[in-house]
């Protein structure tokens, strides 16, 4: 884990429980080499979206279902280093970005069933648009006894 995916896995914590949502952060092995895309999740009144940043990943790379109330988006960033030039030997002086599998589950606290999912990719970003529940309203009767008191 890099120093800077410390604070930012505490960031993406505090706000997604704040919104009642839970991120599927979880401390994984070392070396499982899988990475977290950096992902907005905003409101609203219509829709909650989930926004991440998939610069350089495919669209036929990117997997996302739905499991009940889980959300899961699934993929592969490949690192083109390795077939751009590939017979020249390269001396990285810095290098941030992840390549290789990322995967990302979002639980949503309404649950998914019956509302509207749908994903627009464009310039590196991934959005996932869910539609919100219908605002139900319910009259409760009273029942009247005489003589209860």
């Amino acid at each position: 884990m890099k120093p800077h995916d410390m604070e930012r896995f505490f960031w993406q914590l505090e706000g997604a429980l704040s919104k009642g949502m839970w991120p599927d952060i979880v401390f994984k092995a070392a070396g499982d080499g899988r990475w977290s895309p950096m992902t907005d999740i905003y409101e609203t009144d219509d829709e909650t979206v989930i926004k991440m940043d998939l610069a350089g990943v495919s669209k036929d790379e990117i997997s996302i279902v739905v499991e009940s109330n889980r959300l899961v988006v699934r993929g592969t960033r490949k690192d083109e280093s390795k077939t751009y030039e590939p017979q020249k030997k390269k001396n990285f002086v810095q290098m941030e970005i992840n390549y290789g599998d990322f995967e990302r589950v979002f639980l949503l606290r309404d649950g998914i069933e019956g509302r509207p999912v749908r994903a627009e990719y464009a310039s590196g970003f991934l959005r996932i648009i869910v539609g919100k529940k219908p605002k139900q309203t319910m009259t409760v009767p009273i029942s009247f006894h005489e003589g209860a008191g």
